[in-house]
């Protein structure tokens, strides 16, 4: 009868109290994880339990919740409610590592895995065997990339790390999309290119593509220096002309002054004609215009012109007499009008037209004589005057040879003075007549 009455006893206790005060024993997996119990309703911490493992008795009207936390670690909350029953040997894992993760300048953008979480700090949790990219970008600048890896095999993820972007980057737009860029004389590839500027340093930027003149331009990332601009337009806009010449040793001239011999790179700005004319004795004379306009045949990338020879040069012979005043005296011998129509005679054998003739003056005359050429018109004449003093005879020869090129120009006529330029040539069929008249003369 006693024993009935303690087990009723017992039984309304149970009914009355259904649990029983708990004790556990919680271990973590690494010895120098800390167990901080939690304030039931927020994470602050309410106090510190231990290191590596602890025993915790399980608290009436609390939820008891447990932060287990070692630093490079994500900390893990455990919530260890006294209505249940818990096996008192409990284990807790910290396998997911954390990095506290932080870049200058402070509005820097932070990418993991190329999806932006955040500027200037953050925290990234990286779970057992695997793995995330950490990108650091903003405009401006050379962005930082790094891996963390969370594997037995690879190196251990740092608790912190810090980027600092500090070398400058351009975005370089180019036209042409296909022209090529380097930086400090090493290709990049064609089109458009990241410059990177490293700090305290300059970079030696350049565009190239066959037709077109070079790009060049130096960004520094000093503090003595301007900031690189974050965009740079590269437009590739004035034309090149690589220009050679046969024979070899022609020169090439522009606005009436020598650029070159033989060859030339010819620029020719946007919106721009250039006259380039080439020259050289004994071939015809070159002339040509490169326009770099709308509308306008493009100028080609190379141009060799191959000169031809020139029939006025191989019809001619050089000489010092051409468009000087020569004095010839005349023999005593010879009476004035003796050497009159001796001197007469010899013009009239070389040109068919005398335009003025006056003995009394010793004034003579001949109409121009003209020969067409590929390359240009030559005209010849001969004007004769009294000279040498009055105790002598003597008669003054001028012969004029004159030559006008053609150049594509409108047609030229032998009135068109200012076309003409005197020629220090002589016409083969001319060339012994004042050395007949001076002989005859003088006999």
């Amino acid at each position: 009868m006693k024993y009935r009455f303690l087990l009723t006893l017992f039984s309304l206790f149970i009914l009355i109290h259904p649990t029983f005060s708990q004790k556990i024993q919680i271990t973590a997996n690494h010895s120098d994880a800390k167990f901080i119990l939690l304030n039931d309703y927020d994470d602050t911490d309410k106090q510190e339990l231990g290191t590596g493992t602890i025993e915790y008795k399980l608290e009436k009207d609390s939820k008891n919740r447990i932060k287990v936390t070692k630093p490079g670690f994500e900390p893990v909350i455990k919530e260890y409610n006294r209505d249940l029953k818990w096996d008192k040997d409990q284990r807790v894992s910290l396998d997911s590592r954390r990095i506290e993760i932080s870049a200058e300048p402070y509005d820097a953008e932070i990418f993991v895995d190329g999806r932006l979480i955040g500027k200037k700090a953050i925290y990234l949790v990286i779970q057992k065997d695997r793995f995330h990219t950490v990108e650091v970008k903003k405009p401006g600048f050379a962005k930082m990339e790094k891996t963390y890896y969370n594997a037995s095999d690879r190196e251990t993820p740092p608790m912190k790390d810090y980027f600092q972007l500090k070398d400058r980057e351009v975005r370089l737009e180019v036209s042409p999309a296909d022209a090529v860029v380097s930086s400090n004389g090493i290709s990049m590839g064609k089109g458009n290119q990241d410059i990177q500027i490293p700090l305290g340093d300059c970079v030696t930027v350049t565009v190239n593509k066959d037709g077109f003149v070079e790009y060049n331009k130096v960004f520094c990332n000093k503090e003595s220096d301007p900031e690189p601009p974050t965009r740079e337009i590269a437009k590739l806009e004035d034309r090149l002309v690589k220009i050679t010449t046969n024979p070899s040793d022609a020169v090439i001239e522009i606005g009436g002054k020598r650029v070159g011999t033989g060859s030339y790179d010819l620029k020719v700005s946007k919106n721009a004609c250039v006259e380039v004319r080439v020259s050289k004795d004994g071939f015809v004379r070159y002339v040509k215009n490169y326009c770099n306009q709308t509308n306008m045949q493009e100028p080609p990338t190379t141009d060799f012109i191959e000169m031809n020879v020139d029939e006025a040069y191989t019809s001619s012979v050089s000489s010092d007499l051409a468009n000087v005043r020569i004095t010839v005296p005349v023999n005593t011998i010879h009476s004035s009008e003796e050497a009159w129509r001796i001197l007469s005679s010899i013009i009239t054998r070389y040109f068919d037209i005398l335009e003025t003739v006056d003995y009394n003056t010793g004034y003579l005359t001949t109409s121009w004589q003209v020969q067409n050429f590929q390359s240009s018109i030559i005209r010849t004449r001969v004007i004769v005057s009294s000279g040498g003093n009055s105790d002598q005879l003597a008669y003054a020869i001028k012969l004029i040879s004159q030559e006008a090129y053609l150049d594509g120009q409108n047609q030229v006529t032998v009135k068109d003075d200012e076309k003409f330029e005197d020629w220090a040539r002589i016409l083969k069929k001319y060339e012994g007549l004042i050395e007949e008249v001076q002989a005859r003369l003088q006999q």
